[in-house]
């Protein structure tokens, strides 16, 4: 029998389409949140055409920018957003959130349900919510034309954890309805430091900075991310798995990870990369304000960097990255991420 009945999707981008006409393919009630009154005007209707791994067309219930509509009776809500508007999601979800609701990051990134749940918080929230994290977006997937996503892939493997474990197989069974490959994490440390998009997306926009800026068409993984490409992300995931395990969880390395949700082989991170079919057609971002600089870096690397320097972890490669991507864009990207000021990274070691 099922629990769910209504699904509200945060997000109106890539992801948040594709999920929300994917819902609805399966014969949920969907409502789709769009942060921008300009951006819900853009959709003529709330028909969707699907193709991919699923082919259908089907409707949305809703499309709107009032969260209090999106949100209201969902059993479940889906936050698909970067990571770094998850403080702005939060600060609008507050005041319309009912005890029982399911709400998870999908992905929450690097302390995703941790900042959270500050905001919530902040904003008095009293509702009794049952959060969670993924480590990574359910599906690979784009959405080259409104209204018509297109998921290379559902998959294979995506692991959850609650913010709180005394609700983390309720959440699960809950989940399990719509998405059987979930499973349950040790906890949001290890969601969070399993942190894949910090590793496959800031170095290669860097690495191919002047191709992005001047819109090249070029297929991101495939032709973006070269041997010596691969090479030095291989060094800055050695550093991403040393940290956590600083912090007591072992994590995936992205090797195993592209093997685990893709079946990706290979003698190298680069062969294994060449051989993910769901890559193979994917095309770099045409414009370098992209969500793989913003939200990987302020959202993933900054942390990692944060609770390496707490635990007295090296990570050469991940600050010269940080370094490096706030020369480019003129910014400080340490400042700006989720930092040692919002975070007590040390609080978490074991």
């Amino acid at each position: 029998m099922k629990k769910i009945n209504k699904i509200a999707v945060i997000s109106s981008g890539n992801g948040g389409q594709s999920m929300a006409a994917y819902f609805s393919y399966l014969g949920y009630r969907v409502a789709l949140y769009a942060r921008e009154a300009e951006r819900v005007d853009m959709f003529p209707d709330f028909k969707f055409v699907l193709s991919g791994e699923v082919n259908a067309e089907t409707e949305l219930e809703l499309i709107s920018s009032n969260m209090g509509a999106v949100v209201k009776d969902a059993e479940l809500i889906m936050v698909t957003t970067p990571a770094q508007y998850h403080p702005i999601v939060a600060r609008a979800m507050a005041p319309h959130l009912a005890d029982g609701q399911a709400v998870v990051l999908n992905p929450g990134r690097t302390f995703g349900t941790l900042t959270f749940t500050r905001v919530l918080a902040e904003c008095g929230s009293k509702a009794k919510i049952m959060l969670g994290e993924t480590d990574t977006f359910t599906f690979t997937c784009r959405c080259p034309k409104l209204r018509h996503p297109q998921i290379y892939k559902i998959k294979d493997a995506v692991r959850l954890a609650a913010h709180d474990n005394s609700y983390a197989y309720e959440l699960l069974e809950l989940l399990h309805e719509v998405f059987e490959m979930y499973s349950l994490a040790e906890s949001v440390l290890y969601t969070g430091f399993s942190n894949i998009g910090m590793i496959f997306h800031p170095m290669p926009i860097l690495m191919n900075i002047t191709r992005v800026e001047a819109k090249e068409d070029f297929k991101f993984y495939v032709q973006g991310i070269s041997p010596l490409v691969a090479g030095i992300l291989e060094k800055m995931d050695l550093e991403r798995v040393t940290v956590a395990n600083a912090y007591g969880v072992t994590v995936p390395s992205a090797r195993r990870w592209l093997e685990e949700c893709y079946g990706s082989r290979g003698d190298s991170l680069y062969e294994q990369i060449q051989n993910t079919d769901a890559y193979k057609t994917v095309l770099a971002p045409t414009d370098i304000d992209t969500r793989y600089i913003f939200e990987d870096i302020l959202t993933g690397c900054v942390p990692t960097s944060c609770a390496g320097k707490a635990a007295g972890v090296k990570t050469e490669v991940l600050d010269t990255l940080i370094r490096w991507a706030s020369i480019l864009y003129g910014r400080d990207f340490r400042a700006e991420g989720r930092n040692e000021n919002l975070i007590d990274f040390a609080s978490y070691l074991k």
